[in-house]
C-alpha cells in the first residue's frame, strides 16, 4: 500500500466513513427509542444488529491498517478544509457522547431490577464498541484536519506525518 499512499489513504478513510455513517444515523434513533421509552430493554432487529457489527469491524480494520501502514498524505495545506475536517470530528464524538450519556446515566439506574445477564453485558459491550469506532473515527478525522491546516515544513512535509 505505500506505492500510493494518497490513494490507499483515501480509500481506507471513505470505507471507515461509510462505516461510521450507519453508527452515527443508529446512534440517532437509538437515542428517540431511548428517550421515548426509558429504563425498558429495547431490541434492535437483526438486520440492524448485523450492519452495526459490521460497520463496527470493517471500520476498525480500516482506521488500524491505516495507521499502521498508510502515512497521512502530505503536500495538502489548506486550512478551511483542514478547520472543517476537525469540526466533523468533534461533531461525531458529541454524536457518541450523547449515545453514552443517554445509556449509562439515563438507562441503568431503571435498569437496577434486572440481572446482570449476559444480555445485559453484551448490550453494554456494543455500546462500548460503537462508541470506540467513532472515537476512532473522529481521531483520524482531527490528525488530517490538523496536518492540513499545518503548513508545509522546510523539506516540504507536515510535521508529525508519519505512518504510525
Amino acid at each position: 500500500m505505500m506505492r500510493r499512499p494518497h490513494l490507499a489513504y483515501g480509500i481506507l478513510l471513505l470505507l471507515q466513513t461509510l462505516c461510521a455513517a450507519p453508527l452515527l444515523y443508529y446512534i440517532h434513533a437509538i437515542f428517540r427509542i431511548v428517550t421515548e421509552r426509558p429504563g425498558e430493554l429495547q431490541s434492535l432487529p437483526s438486520a440492524i444488529l448485523a450492519q452495526v457489527v459490521a460497520a463496527i469491524v470493517l471500520g476498525q480494520a480500516c482506521y488500524w491498517t491505516r495507521l499502521r501502514r498508510v502515512p497521512l498524505p502530505t503536500g495538502i495545506h489548506s486550512p478551511v478544509l483542514g478547520h472543517v475536517l476537525a469540526f466533523a470530528g468533534r461533531l461525531a464524538s458529541i454524536f457518541g457522547g450523547a449515545l453514552f450519556s443517554i445509556y449509562f446515566l439515563r438507562q441503568l439506574p431503571l435498569l437496577e431490577g434486572l440481572s446482570l445477564g449476559a444480555g445485559l453485558l453484551w448490550r453494554c459491550g456494543l455500546v462500548f464498541a460503537v462508541l470506540f469506532a467513532i472515537y476512532c473515527y473522529t481521531l483520524e478525522l482531527e490528525r488530517l484536519g490538523t496536518a492540513w491546516q499545518t503548513p508545509p515544513g522546510p523539506t516540504g512535509a507536515a510535521p508529525g506525518t508519519r505512518a504510525g
